[in-house]
């Protein structure tokens, strides 16, 4: 996900059939804003995977809430743990450290984006299942900023099988997951069902822009990350 005015931001479209299996009727996600050229990075290709059939319960309970219990409430026998709002992602071998802020939809169905300001959090779709929940958790992040090249997210396609990412909750769990694969896709055929309809475990998405034409200015790429539940501690 890149910063660019308004017009060029690159987004991905559901067709008509994706959009009926989409949580909440997301149908688009604006991912690119980029003014000046970006520092080319690599933009290998890499696969996908599942979306959320509905918003998660997030409304009731201490871990809904935020309010802090003392001890992280134990997993389910599925491995999955309890709805919590998420809010800070770290993932050590890109340098990821942030904040998450919980993003809803615009009224033309594109997702809404975090801000692209230098040091600005990363985004969880709040109506995607929380982090460790059953299904697959979305989280958005900027490749980069509204004055640099380099963003939350400008070294997500390093990323590669086995390496962690963890997504600390409101309840003060950590929530571990593994990376399963790293894809690249081209926004103009991007599998919208099969990166957002949910998984059958708790799984968690990375994605941020990729592919910058410097003719265009424009993003041509989305980079997603599919991760799995692994464990989890209290944070």
């Amino acid at each position: 996900m890149g910063t660019e005015n308004s017009s060029r931001r690159g987004r991905l479209t559901a067709s008509a059939a994706a959009a009926l299996l989409l949580a909440g009727g997301i149908t688009t996600i604006g991912l690119g804003m980029h003014a000046e050229p970006p520092t080319p990075g690599p933009t290998s290709s890499v696969s996908a995977a599942p979306v959320p059939a509905a918003p998660p319960e997030t409304g009731a309970g201490p871990a809904a809430t935020g309010s802090t219990p003392s001890a992280p409430v134990p997993p389910a026998p599925d491995g999955a743990l309890p709805a919590s709002m998420p809010v800070r992602v770290e993932v050590p071998t890109i340098g990821v450290d942030a904040a998450l802020t919980p993003l809803g939809k615009q009224a033309n169905g594109e997702v809404q984006t975090p801000s692209g300001e230098p040091g600005s959090p990363g985004g969880w779709y709040q109506d995607s299942p929380t982090p460790g929940q059953t299904g697959s958790a979305v989280i958005l992040g900027h490749v980069n900023a509204t004055n640099s090249d380099i963003g939350l997210f400008y070294r997500l396609h390093e990323l590669t099988p086995g390496q962690t990412i963890t997504v600390t909750r409101a309840d003060h769990t950590a929530a571990v997951f593994t990376v399963d694969k790293v894809d690249v896709y081209h926004k103009a055929t991007f599998p919208t069902i099969e990166v957002y309809r949910n998984a059958d475990r708790p799984e968690v998405r990375l994605i941020t822009c990729g592919g910058y034409d410097r003719a265009t200015r424009e993003y041509l790429d989305n980079t997603v990350v599919y991760a799995h539940l692994t464990s989890s501690h209290p944070a």
